[in-house]
């Protein structure tokens, strides 16, 4: 159980940096590509408020919708004690975290073609990174979440 669960975590590591890579990258476009003249909506003050109403509902239910996403397979687990289903779900509740985590970073983008205000993009992208690495995953974390006993 031990080397399957260094395994996936391994596994998690590396999908939660590829996620975490891409909002840089977001960032290099909005550096790199000037915003359209003249912005398709000059007074963006409604969209941005707008857009963070959208961001946070989508924060604040990250861990209902992850503990949702868990509890059928911790039931099964709890009776057939099969780990493998386990962490695919795991695996699965985690992606779906942080790509809802990364769409923050995306309405930052869409804000900043809209608006041409790069630092309404750097606000939310800030978030989206913040969010990822307060929920990066570690050994610990993921028995924890997994109520595999207390992390070794």
């Amino acid at each position: 159980m031990t080397a399957a669960l260094a395994k996936h975590t391994t596994r998690l590591a590396l999908v939660c940096a590829a996620m975490f890579a891409a909002v840089p990258i977001y960032g290099a476009v909005v550096q790199l590509v000037p915003p359209p003249d003249p912005a398709p909506i000059a007074q963006g003050s409604t969209l941005l408020w707008l857009f963070a109403v959208l961001a946070a509902f989508n924060l604040v239910t990250l861990t209902p919708g992850y503990r949702a996403m868990l509890a059928g397979p911790l039931r099964i687990f709890a009776v057939g004690r099969e780990l493998r289903p386990l962490l695919t779900a795991h695996l699965t509740a985690t992606i779906v975290v942080y790509a809802r985590l990364e769409a923050v970073a995306v309405l930052g983008v869409l804000l900043y073609f809209l608006t041409g205000r790069r630092d309404w993009f750097w606000g939310f992208a800030g978030v989206a990174l913040i969010g990822m690495l307060a929920l990066w995953p570690s050994a610990a974390r993921v028995k924890e979440h997994l109520a595999l006993g207390p992390a070794a």
